[in-house]
């Protein structure tokens, strides 16, 4: 089954539309992004919108191929050309022959390997490690890397021939922080793919979750939401999920109306780690030229953001997180009804 690139932002919008705009091509494609961005899912669209979709779409990952085996990987091998080359074997890019090769973190790939690789891009040939034959090859190449390759370049760690010939179009895979909007419709997506999975009954997630979830920064991307789903989805029995299922030192954060808390994981043992003693809130300054502020929507996020500190380090014990607060049970209680939050944690 196809998975699709989930998000209604304006970047993710304007990547779908350059997809399709280069998808009828066989031009190679180079695509950059941080880890857990999602590359090989875009590569796999670009792969599936055109016309090489019924062909082969050949994945392999450049870091994770020992030095020694690469070339034989790569190009395939003849019997007896080295000691293990029991037979024959067909390599990558004659797997991929007739349709897509997609070159994962390319910048891992030895200066010797490089030379290689463009020698088969540029005379689309290949020759088996052992063999005196060159045999045609016909395949698409998108390549990924999480690098700068300009950088490598100047330091003489990448081809610069190399990186021209990879480099036709360029596409960014954008980091999670760059596409906030997106990431309830990801988590409610996997979500649904987990409690599938591990055969639950889940109803979504405590709106202090999503707001937690909507204002991390997320420096492993859609990789690392996609974990703490997973876990939260473990973790949880049948209902919505709440901020117990969360990862214990998990940084929170809330950015709405320009509120902004953050939690070192470091201190997460510390008495008093759920509002976070080493934390800050960062509020604007007020620019009144702009209109009037509400002072009640700013103390609101202030509120809630606390309460769902409290609430995590309470492990969503109601009357635990009161007590970190200085408050009631029947306080905490109303406040986190008067935010909309249900009624369901345990006291």
């Amino acid at each position: 089954m196809n998975r699709e690139i989930l998000g209604t932002s304006q970047v993710i919008r304007d990547l779908r539309e350059m997809i399709l705009r280069i998808a009828p091509s066989k031009t190679n494609v180079l695509i950059i992004g941080e880890s857990g961005t999602g590359k090989e899912l875009i590569a796999r669209m670009i792969h599936n919108s055109g016309p090489l979709k019924d062909e082969a779409f050949v994945p392999v990952n450049c870091g994770a191929i020992p030095e020694n085996l690469i070339e034989s990987e790569m190009f395939g091998h003849k019997r007896g050309s080295f000691t293990g080359a029991v037979g024959d074997k067909k390599g990558l890019f004659e797997a991929a022959n007739g349709g897509t090769l997609f070159l994962d973190e390319v910048g891992e790939l030895p200066v010797g390997m490089q030379v290689k690789l463009l020698r088969a891009i540029q005379e689309k040939a290949i020759r088996k490690v052992g063999g005196n034959e060159t045999h045609k090859i016909d395949v698409r190449i998108i390549a990924a890397t999480n690098r700068d390759l300009e950088s490598g370049i100047a330091k003489g760690t990448f081809r610069e021939d190399l990186y021209y010939r990879l480099n036709v179009i360029q596409l960014k895979a954008p980091p999670l922080r760059e596409r906030r909007g997106d990431v309830r419709m990801l988590a409610e997506s996997f979500l649904q793919r987990f409690s599938e999975r591990q055969g639950k009954r889940l109803e979504g997630f405590d709106q202090l979750v999503l707001a937690v979830l909507e204002a991390y920064s997320w420096p492993g991307n859609v990789r690392e939401l996609e974990n703490v789903i997973e876990r939260a989805v473990t973790l949880a029995s049948d209902g919505v999920i709440g901020v117990s299922a969360l990862p214990p030192g998990f940084m929170t954060v809330s950015m709405a109306g320009g509120v902004i808390l953050e939690k070192n994981p470091a201190d997460a043992k510390s008495p008093g780690a759920g509002v976070d003693a080493g934390g800050e809130i960062r509020l604007p300054a007020p620019d009144f030229s702009k209109g009037p502020i509400e002072l009640e929507t700013v103390l609101g996020e202030v509120e809630r953001i606390y309460l769902g500190a409290a609430l995590e380090y309470a492990g969503g014990v109601r009357k635990k997180a009161a007590t970190l607060l200085g408050i009631t049970f029947r306080s905490i209680r109303y406040r986190l009804k008067k935010l909309g939050v249900d009624e369901g944690g345990g006291e």
